[in-house]
């Protein structure tokens, strides 16, 4: 028994050595990662604003009729007359998916690239803050093209689309994998803005989910049966990733803040740097 009580403190130091080094290996892994991503993002994003020819670039002009306004135009598949863009890589998305695709370009470009920049070079460093604006920067990547990928119609960058959602989704898991939890809470003990987290991770879950759910559920039980939002898609896909993922996320994320839980305050802030983020393409 005495023997064992000696021996303890070295088992525990070997094994904190075990994790301290898969953490490095998984900081070192995730930033490689977000270099790839850094660059694909620049790429995708200045393709979007930049490609605007009418015949587009390989697979040909957007089908369908003229409508009066020049546009070319079709019905949904739930009925709706549809105005397509009709130029670059969003030709075949509506109007007004085109006109949010290249916001969500503008905002990667001027923000969240820069933001994916920073979180590369302070993830370098000793501290948490680096590898947490790391993860929530990748949050963003993924989450942004996981729905282009899903979402936008078929174009000439849907591999780049995919090849950008697995490679930011990927270095977000090993990110968040890096950070010592029990550290990044001890650090955190009296100087993070707990109940402003909490509240802001309430509302984004309560905002989101009363605003899907509303136009889902009014739409039901007016009659209509889809709601206007669907626009030109075949299903909600904006919907599925907010409902089935942010809301979720920002709800746990508030649970664990309101039990001083140590994994909420690194969920809690990838989340808000993320949102700050996507925050800016929505607006």
């Amino acid at each position: 028994m005495e023997t064992d009580n000696k021996n303890m403190p070295l088992t525990l130091s070997v094994s904190n050595t075990g994790s301290e080094a898969r953490r490095l290996r998984s900081i070192k892994s995730a930033r490689t990662l977000s270099i790839l991503v850094l660059i694909g993002g620049v790429i995708a994003a200045i393709g979007g604003l930049a490609l605007r020819a009418p015949g587009g670039y390989g697979l040909g002009a957007a089908p369908g009729a003229e409508s009066d306004s020049g546009l070319q135009s079709f019905s949904s598949l739930f009925g709706q007359q549809v105005a397509l863009d009709g130029q670059g890589l969003y030709r075949r998305d509506s109007v007004s998916s085109a006109a949010q695709e290249r916001a969500q370009d503008l905002v990667t470009l001027i923000f969240a690239v820069p933001l994916l920049a920073a979180g590369f070079a302070f993830s370098g460093r000793s501290g948490y803050g680096g590898r947490l604006m790391l993860s929530g920067a990748l949050g963003y990547f993924a989450y942004c093209y996981g729905m282009m990928s899903v979402g936008s119609t078929y174009n000439e960058f849907f591999l780049l689309y995919v090849a950008l959602f697995s490679m930011s989704l990927f270095g977000m898991a090993l990110s968040m994998y890096s950070i010592d939890v029990d550290g990044l809470a001890k650090s955190c003990d009296g100087r993070y803005p707990r109940r402003s987290a909490i509240a802001l991770c309430i509302g984004l879950a309560l905002f989101l989910g009363l605003a899907w759910v509303g136009r889902i559920v009014q739409a039901l039980l007016s009659g209509e049966g889809t709601p206007m939002v669907i626009d030109a898609a075949s299903t909600l896909f904006v919907q599925a990733f907010d409902l089935g993922i942010l809301v979720p996320a920002a709800l746990i994320s508030a649970f664990w803040l309101l039990r001083k839980d140590k994994r909420g305050y690194m969920v809690a802030t990838v989340l808000m740097v993320k949102g700050a983020a996507e925050g800016l393409a929505v607006a």
